[in-house]
């Protein structure tokens, strides 16, 4: 495989990147008490601004472009790969000329940002109108968010590093199966040049002076056979009235069709007639081709005289077995060939499968990226907070009011260390639900219909959901030995998704719930009016991690722990079919009794 190239200029952030890095930027901003904190991404021969926090005196623009090579703080922490730290630009040399000082920016702490093959993204900084050295809190701040920003760099370049690995493999075995297809083709077409020279060859024998020909007295009942006709039916009696002996030399099995078709040709004779048997000869059997034609008719219209030929077909029948046991072999070679190229499918298919563990993998680490990277920066600044505290309380300058705005920031600090520990804690059981298997799961006899029942009343009381009609249809008295946990939670999900989704969580529409048993099988159906799924997302949508209300309600695992419940626990299948505006309709496949 040829090593993977990746351009990190044409690298694109995702917009959940750019949200998470932009709340976090704020979040600085606001702590460090600065009134800019920047990413900047470098487009030689410019630097832009990428993000800017949305801080109150921040001079910095969004997608702002500025010259490279005139001085700049970030230019320098490109170039070196270092922390710079400039706490009064006006009293340093240095720096009391660099373009920043325009803008009133006369303080910047700033660190490099590095893809994973060392290419330079930018920096992150932090700027201040005022003199400011910057403490070694907001330094290990700045450091922190960083490398949490290296971390989202290093997803984005594997990622495309896995898309162009994948791409490649794909192409690879694209390539084998066309090579395999072509070989293939090329000893067919071989097969069929060798048929077409043995015709033309026997064309051009029957051309020459090798067949034998043949006069057919009809209504005297008689045949003329030339000298060569004579010699391939082994006939040494000149005598023309040897029809007798032509006629008794035909194979037993061959001769009813041919005298068959001699009568069908005499009621219609159109065009020439021809006929292929086996006649016997000095060394057994010889296969003979016979044309001929009408040359006379009687006074009612009837043929009275047909004139024609015979040929020697012997090797060309040979030849046609030969290509029949060739085709035999040639399909048995095809089928050979499909079933590696079954197998290499697999292969493709299981390589496939991987990649979906690993995206799914990624996901999870991307959703809990952000609330792990906000438990870490508000555990940084409470213990910042409470190690300034309590150096004042030691040094006796505590307070009412100081003692006052330390509980002010630790009750934000904490109920953000809450919010985020709840959410991480969340995403990780939810994530857990997608991994479990049917060990977890109780097994025991039950009645379907009385939990479905059940679940369903709970799920959707008519007090608390008026406008939803609810339609329930299942055998009452069947009952099966199953996983109702694993049941019940399928169709957890399932309606979660209509309120959430199809009736865009206004609470309103019809759900149609059907379970039948068709012998060895039971066929669950659910389906709802709501506003349905597009056609180019209806193959996502079991995908961990999918939604298309990102940030608005849930992280999009819902339809994905339905599509492991059917096929781990439950051992089914399940489709899915809709259409805009038709609703989504989800029927499941499953055996009723697990063993």
């Amino acid at each position: 495989m040829p090593a993977i190239k990746i351009d990190t200029q044409n690298l694109s952030i995702s917009r959940d990147l750019s949200e998470k890095w932009q709340q976090v930027l704020d979040l600085l901003a606001k702590i460090v008490d600065i009134p800019a904190a920047l990413i900047m991404q470098k487009q030689a021969p410019r630097i832009k601004v990428f993000l800017s926090s949305h801080s109150q005196g921040n001079p910095y623009e969004e997608d702002e472009l500025a010259d490279l090579d005139t001085g700049l703080y970030c230019e320098t922490v490109m170039s070196s790969r270092k922390e710079l730290l400039v706490p009064n630009a006006l009293k340093d040399p240095d720096w009391d000329h660099n373009p920043d000082i325009k803008l009133g920016m006369i303080s910047y702490l700033g660190m490099p940002l590095i893809w994973p093959n060392q290419d330079i993204f930018g920096t992150i900084c932090v700027l201040d109108r005022a003199e400011n050295p910057y403490s070694p809190t907001h330094k290990q701040l700045l450091s922190q968010f960083r490398s949490m920003v290296e971390r989202d760099l290093h997803q984005v370049y594997h990622d495309m590093a896995r898309e162009q690995e994948d791409a490649i493999l794909r192409a690879d075995e694209a390539e084998r199966v066309r090579r395999e297809f072509e070989s293939l083709r090329a000893g067919e077409r071989k097969a069929l040049q060798a048929l077409r020279e043995s015709e033309e060859r026997w064309h051009f024998a029957l051309e020459g002076a090798g067949d034998g020909v043949w006069d057919w007295d009809i209504a005297g009942n008689a045949v003329f056979l030339s000298t060569r006709c004579r010699q391939l039916l082994g006939l040494n009696d000149p005598d023309t009235g040897a029809f007798k002996l032509w006629h008794t030399g035909i194979h037993p099995d061959d001769l009813p069709e041919v005298q068959a078709a001699i009568k069908r040709y005499q009621r219609q004779p159109e065009g020439p007639f021809t006929s292929e048997h086996r006649f016997r000869s000095q060394d057994g059997w010889i296969w003979l081709l016979s044309r001929g034609m009408v040359v006379g008719r009687d006074e009612l219209g009837r043929p009275s005289r047909m004139i024609g030929t015979y040929s020697d077909i012997s090797q060309r029948k040979q030849a046609e077995s030969e290509l029949q046991q060739l085709n035999s072999h040639l399909e048995d070679r095809v089928a050979k060939r499909t079933a590696e190229l079954k197998q290499a499918m697999q292969q493709i298919s299981i390589a496939e499968k991987q990649a979906a563990l690993a995206r799914m993998v990624a996901g999870m680490a991307h959703e809990l990226n952000t609330p792990i990277g906000n438990i870490l920066l508000s555990a940084s600044v409470l213990h910042a907070d409470l190690k300034s505290i309590i150096h004042v309380d030691e040094a006796k300058q505590l307070s009412r009011g100081n003692l006052q705005e330390f509980l002010r920031k630790a009750v934000e600090t904490s109920e953000l260390l809450q919010r985020n520990s709840e959410l991480a804690g969340d995403l990780i059981g939810r994530f857990k639900l997608i991994a479990s298997d049917q060990l977890k799961q109780p097994k025991r006899a039950f009645k379907p219909a009385q939990t479905l029942a059940q679940l369903t009343r709970s799920l959707l009381p008519p007090k608390h959901y008026p406008n939803v009609q609810l339609t329930l249809e299942a055998p009452h008295d069947l009952q099966i030995e199953n996983y109702p946990g694993a049941l019940e939670q399928l169709l957890s999900h399932l309606i979660a998704n209509s309120l959430a989704h199809g009736f865009d969580g206004h609470n309103r529409g019809r759900i149609d719930i059907q379970l039948q048993a068709q012998q060895a099988t039971l066929l669950l159906r659910y389906s709802d009016d709501g506003k349905g799924i597009a056609p180019e997302l209806q193959h996502k949508v079991f995908d961990p991690f999918f939604t298309t209300q990102m940030g608005q309600s849930g992280v999009g695992l819902g339809l994905a722990m339905v599509h492991n419940i059917v096929h781990t626990i439950l051992k089914g299948e399940i489709r899915l079919d809709s259409a805009p505006g038709q609703g989504a309709s989800f029927t499941i496949s499953f055996p009723p009794n697990q063993l």
